[in-house]
């Protein structure tokens, strides 16, 4: 197979690329609310690309992906079938969960940044990331390579890890109703927590971008935003605990999306890995298992990749 388009399709941007074996030689970014539908969108993807001739193709969807259909779960309307687009671009098309790909990035993906636990083994690996929303995948060695189990995990209940979560969780839930880890382990979800926790110190919130929130996070030039980002992090290290106990991922705990490659040093610095660990009889259990940080913004754009190849029959 010498040319394959592949995407990385979430709430927010829809990625397109082209590439083979050399890796993804080029791609294009769109915005997702910019279309209303699959046909459109792929048709401004090949034509900027040039995508013409193509042996094959690989679409990641952020949205549950069932009997090769999957649709953007925050546009719905944005639906992807794989045999209507095989019709549409001349070749066999996939179409997958995004973290289905990007799990099968994380065996060679690089740069990464360990925080804590050891080497890892050969064993299962899980992937987590927020961006838009809150993606999970298991990884299983399988026959010498890997079969990547997807997830809906960032739907499940939000677990609070202390009394402060516990007052937050409480505010969430009559802003909200039904709080999960992606009400606020995500973009969005860092502006709903900013404001959750602003009602709690009693104190007027600007609204602020995640962006934002951030940066004057990490500065530490607000407390409200440097608490917030500190609340960020604890969550999302109680909700990657959870999936490495799940998977029993011992060969190591992958955290990628949209939001880390800005973050990672604070990320390093901030609750994460303490409460990573913080699994109760099994803390000694997840103490060596690695967290990395994966830093390449691409991941899920090169995870397709890796799928289409996977597919392709002398793989």
């Amino acid at each position: 197979m010498s040319r394959a388009l592949v995407a990385d399709i979430g709430a927010t941007s829809a990625r397109f690329g082209l590439g083979g074996r050399g890796g993804v030689a080029r791609h294009v970014e769109f915005a997702t609310r910019d279309f209303s539908c699959a046909a459109d969108l792929l048709a401004a993807a090949t034509d900027a690309l040039e995508a013409g001739g193509l042996d094959s193709a690989c679409l990641a969807v952020a949205g549950p992906a069932i009997g090769g259909r999957a649709a953007v779960t925050k546009h719905p309307e944005l639906q992807f079938d794989a045999a209507q687009l095989q019709a549409l671009l001349g070749c066999p098309v996939q179409v997958v969960n995004d973290f289905h790909a990007l799990a099968m990035m994380a065996p060679a993906a690089e740069p990464l940044r360990q925080v804590g636990g050891g080497a890892g083994d050969d064993g299962v690996r899980a992937v987590i990331g927020p961006g838009s929303g809150l993606g999970m995948a298991g990884l299983i060695p399988q026959d010498g390579g890997w079969r990547p189990v997807a997830s809906e995990g960032g739907h499940a209940d939000l677990a609070p890890g202390s009394p402060l979560e516990q007052e937050l969780l409480a505010v969430l839930q009559r802003r909200h109703g039904h709080v999960c880890w992606e009400t606020v382990v995500s973009g969005p979800g860092l502006a709903r927590l900013h404001q959750a926790v602003a009602e709690l110190w009693g104190t007027p919130a600007e609204a602020l971008s995640p962006a934002r929130i951030s940066a004057l996070g990490a500065s530490v030039e607000d407390p409200l935003c440097h608490q917030t980002l500190e609340i960020f992090f604890a969550l999302l290290g109680s909700a990657a605990g959870n999936l490495a106990l799940t998977f029993c991922a011992t060969g190591g705990l992958y955290i990628g999306g949209g939001i880390i490659p800005q973050l990672a040093d604070f990320a390093s610095t901030s609750p994460l890995r303490r409460r990573f660990e913080e699994r109760g009889e099994l803390s000694g259990y997840v103490e060596p298992i690695p967290i990395h940080l994966m830093l390449d913004p691409l991941s899920g754009l090169k995870g397709a990749l890796r799928c289409a190849l996977a597919a392709a029959p002398s793989a």
